[in-house]
């Protein structure tokens, strides 16, 4: 996670990648920042230490978002 002015973080707090984490190789749904959004694709990593992007396979393509993009995150159905 980024630090900020005054050394506030931007992008998402700690259990909220933990939680992307605990839905890798499942189908997800993602908010992302500026009004995006993914509604069905499969969660193939969500980062690791010193890799800052969430890879989501849809449509047959890889797609790789910021970690600090990812506004929210659910379980497709």
């Amino acid at each position: 996670m980024t630090s900020g002015p005054a050394g506030r973080h931007r992008g998402m707090a700690a259990h909220q990648i933990q939680r992307l984490r605990a839905l890798e190789g499942r189908r997800v749904g993602l908010a992302v920042r500026g009004g995006g959004r993914i509604d069905d694709g499969q969660l193939v990593s969500a980062g690791r230490s010193g890799v800052r992007t969430v890879w989501v396979f849809v449509d047959g393509v890889d797609t790789f978002v910021p970690v600090d993009d990812v506004i929210d995150l659910w379980e497709a159905a």
